[in-house]
């Protein structure tokens, strides 16, 4: 843990010490310390907050106010402190291992049982259908449900997220790539309803990926790579304009080489591959807009409405729409137990 320089604050000069516990793009947890005089000349008080920050993908920094806070007195912080010194079962446990903690007249109940006795629980559980199982939430509480169901649902996508901002800053194959988006079509919003896992597009064309859109047709996404040794748009300084570079010209080429052998053989993709085709949009995504000034962002929105059935995408497109969609998940508050 980086320990930050102690500055002074919180009025009266009283000694602040700040530590980052955690920190996301999106989010900040700190502790801060800090010393309060006592009505007792030879006391002091050393108080600890625990202080969340969060903020929007649009925002360039923190707020200056946390979203949430839990103050600790000398004595909360004695607790804390000899709580995490004392754990027992974690240390002890492998990553892998699973712990049922039970006290009372449950635990009792349980260590009685038999081996026969946890077989017909188990043989129990494994019949129980979804249907069944949605059945028994609505006995307990629909809100927790909900609320439980958003929350394994952010946690996944925003580490599935998380890996990808990571992955765009390296020099990867898109290959490298390719195995991330078959597992999370949710980037592309609701445009598409699920994957096909066939790819061959003709004799010998594959697309990257394919995915049925929501009004029952297949599209096609090409990946190329994030990182590259030019921008996709370069400047003309003669005529104050962009043009693309030749890795978005060759995926350009491409693209459009895929639509003619889709239009010449779309009977056969469609009754012999099972792939219902009929004039399909291919999204490229290739490079990075992270830093782009106002004029390429324009130039690129040019770029896409003369293009017929083709759209160019860079990664940190797919970073913003994906950071979007992540919001629609965010826990606004606590699950209600």
């Amino acid at each position: 843990m980086d320990v930050l320089k102690p500055t002074l604050g919180g009025g009266g000069g009283m000694l602040r010490e700040e530590f980052i516990l955690h920190a996301t793009d999106r989010m900040k947890i700190m502790a801060v310390y800090w010393i309060a005089p006592s009505s007792e000349p030879d006391r002091k008080h050393i108080n600890l907050r625990i202080e969340q920050y969060k903020k929007n993908p649009t925002d360039a920094e923190f707020p200056d106010q946390p979203a949430q806070k839990i103050n600790l007195q000398a004595d909360d912080i004695g607790n804390l402190i000899s709580s995490a010194k004392a754990q027992s079962v974690l240390k002890d446990s492998g990553v892998s291992d699973r712990v049922i903690v039970m006290k009372g007249e449950a635990a009792g109940e349980v260590l009685s049982l038999t081996k026969r006795d946890i077989g017909s629980i188990r043989r129990l559980v494994d019949s129980l259908t979804d249907e069944n199982i949605q059945i028994l939430a609505q006995r307990v509480n629909p809100k927790i449900v909900a609320k439980i169901h958003s929350a394994i649902k952010y946690i996944a996508m925003e580490k599935s997220l998380n890996w990808l901002s990571v992955k765009i800053g390296e020099d990867v194959d898109e290959a490298v790539f390719q195995k991330w988006f078959e597992e999370n079509t949710w980037i592309f919003s609701k445009n598409y309803v699920h994957r096909v896992p066939k790819r061959t597009i003709g004799l010998e064309s594959r697309a990257d990926l394919v995915y049925i859109s929501v009004d029952g047709f297949a599209d096609l996404v090409e990946l190329k790579k994030s990182v590259l040794a030019k921008p996709i748009l370069l400047p003309d300084a003669s005529h104050k304009t962009f043009y693309p570079s030749a890795e978005l010209s060759r995926a350009l080429a491409q693209a459009m080489h895929y639509l003619q052998v889709i239009e010449d053989h779309r009977l056969q993709l469609v009754e012999l591959v099972k792939i219902p085709v009929l004039r399909p949009m291919i999204t490229i995504v290739i490079g990075r807009s992270n830093d782009w000034p106002e004029a390429m962002r324009k130039q690129l929105r040019i770029l896409n409405s003369t293009l017929l059935n083709i759209k160019v995408l860079t990664y940190d497109h797919l970073l913003a729409m994906g950071n979007n969609i992540l919001q629609l998940y965010a826990p606004e508050e606590e699950i209600p137990f």
